[in-house]
């Protein structure tokens, strides 16, 4: 095995370049949907796409718990069991893609109960519905079990750089589909064509790089079952991550519109673009915190968990001391004044992705210690507690409601429930020093939001200069109090000499 310095450095940096592509193409074509099309053709693909990812639960975790098990055998160079998990691993897909299939094809018939309000005229939502649901389909029949061999091996790396050269044939596509031929279906068609490259892409990479796993061999009953074990685990939790992340749009398209959910989808695309640049950081990680859990001790991974905690905080407080300043210019010069949301709205936003953030610490050690099964009552209360409070506040208060009941169902079950199961199981101690430890991180973060929001208010300058007096405002400012504010932590001068360490290592 590499070293898993190197490994992820090379997934980080092939992750932000895909990233990078995939955020400009997206703001692109958003934009291009909105203005030659309508803003209802942006919130029906964002309802699709909703739906579809609660019917991928059927994958049930098998990718993560078989990913989760070749951890061990490529520490050991036991190419025999690693293949044999990959060939159950394909014939799991295929299953599922027909599972998948079936039961979106019996939910394209509730289409036209999920949508309030009109849908335009030259669509048929149906046929829409089907080429989304070939788009999700078609994955797990073209080579997606190699994806995740080069997941366990630490080589992210290699399908992102593919994955680069598919986004840009793909968006070029479908901004042909809609600049020249004004037609979304032939938009939709070029993102299925996408699809199918990026997997075909990652089983050639990995037949030519990694030939000796080969999809042969059986694993033993014993594998099987404690794979299920783990599945069962991970079933609840696919479940919870899922409905936490989709059933925003369905609620929002049912009680408001189509246009809510263009406008939702539109700032959620900032959230996620920021979000996923951090995430990137926790998945290029998460192979070598598997490694890590696996061959290193308990009480070195308790000092590294801290530390991570330490950095995501450092990260998180920066971006969001970036996106309370520059979400509502950017979002007025981006699409106008008429798809803004209150600023109430984007506070909470912000406050959420900020807590959501500093998460992603401990999650690491959910997945790296397999972990799942452990926390599948707090996921049952997370689904639970989110499609209560999604129906319940969202009647009342429309999206600002839906918005806090995402909030307040991160903070119960992210940063309370799941981190005390984490470290009770595999740490073997209280998380009490660690909660506190983020709620101090909080209150800092808090401080520095708050102040930098207030400089850039100073600007009174509209547009684009506006939008770049702003974020170097934000950027400077936020980056001094951080420094005053964490300069003295024990974890900063680690942090340094991590990030040197990262920067530096070939």
């Amino acid at each position: 095995m590499e070293s898993r310095t190197r490994n992820t450095k090379r997934n980080i940096i092939a992750s932000y370049v895909l990233m990078l592509l995939q955020i400009v193409f997206s703001f692109v074509s958003k934009s291009v949907i909105i203005y030659t099309l309508g803003s209802e053709y942006l919130g029906l693909s964002s309802l699709f796409n909703s739906i579809l990812m609660v019917l991928n639960v059927a994958e049930l975790g098998f990718t993560t718990s078989i990913v989760y098990f070749m951890y061990k055998p490529l520490a050991e160079n036991d190419t025999e069991k690693v293949c044999a998990l990959l060939a159950y691993l394909k014939r799991i897909y295929k299953f599922v893609g027909l599972i998948i299939l079936f039961f979106g094809l019996l939910a394209g018939v509730l289409m036209p109960k999920l949508i309030n309000g009109s849908v335009p005229d030259d669509i048929n939502i149906y046929i829409l519905y089907f080429l989304y649901l070939i788009n999700t389909v078609i994955s797990y029949f073209l080579f997606a079990h190699k994806t995740a061999l080069l997941t366990a091996i630490q080589r992210l790396d290699l399908t992102k750089i593919a994955g680069c050269i598919v986004i840009v044939i793909q968006y070029s596509l479908q901004l042909i589909s809609l600049l020249i031929f004004k037609n979304y279906y032939l938009f939709v068609v070029s993102m299925i064509i996408g699809t199918a490259l990026t997997n075909l892409f990652a089983a050639y990479i990995s037949k030519i790089k990694f030939p000796q796993y080969r999809c042969v061999g059986k694993i033993t009953k014993q594998d099987k079952k404690d794979i299920i074990t783990k599945v069962k685990g991970l079933l609840i939790c696919n479940i919870s991550i899922v409905t936490y992340s989709t059933l925003d749009s369905i609620v929002i398209s049912s009680f408001v519109g189509l246009t809510m959910v263009a406008i939702y989808s539109n700032y959620m695309t900032i959230y996620k673009a920021v979000n996923q640049f951090i995430v990137m950081i926790r998945s290029a990680m998460q192979s070598s915190v598997g490694n890590s859990v696996a061959k290193e001790s308990i009480e070195k991974n308790l000092h590294d968990v801290f530390l991570w905690q330490f950095l995501f905080s450092l990260i998180a407080t920066w971006c969001a001391s970036c996106m309370i300043c520059l979400y509502q210019p950017f979002m007025k010069f981006w699409m106008g004044k008429k798809l803004l949301l209150p600023m109430l709205d984007v506070s909470l936003i912000v406050i959420w992705f900020l807590i959501d953030i500093v998460q992603q610490a401990h999650y690491l050690y959910l997945t790296g210690a397999g972990l799942w099964n452990d926390l599948k009552y707090s996921y049952i209360f997370n689904t639970c507690c989110n499609l209560f409070l999604n129906v319940f506040l969202g009647k009342r208060f429309g999206v600002t409601g839906i918005i806090s009941a995402s909030l307040v169902t991160c903070i119960i079950s992210g940063t309370f429930w799941q981190c005390i199961i984490i470290f009770r199981k595999y740490f073997k101690r209280s998380a009490k020093k660690y909660i506190m430890t983020q709620f101090k991180y909080f209150m800092l973060s808090a401080i520095v939001i708050i102040i930098t929001y207030f400089s850039t208010c100073l600007v009174t300058f509209e547009g684009i200069v506006g939008i770049i007096l702003k974020l170097l405002i934000c950027c400077i400012v936020s980056a001094i109090l951080i420094f005053l504010l964490y300069c003295k932590n024990q974890f900063f001068q680690e942090s340094l000499v991590l990030t040197k360490r990262i920067i530096r290592k070939k």
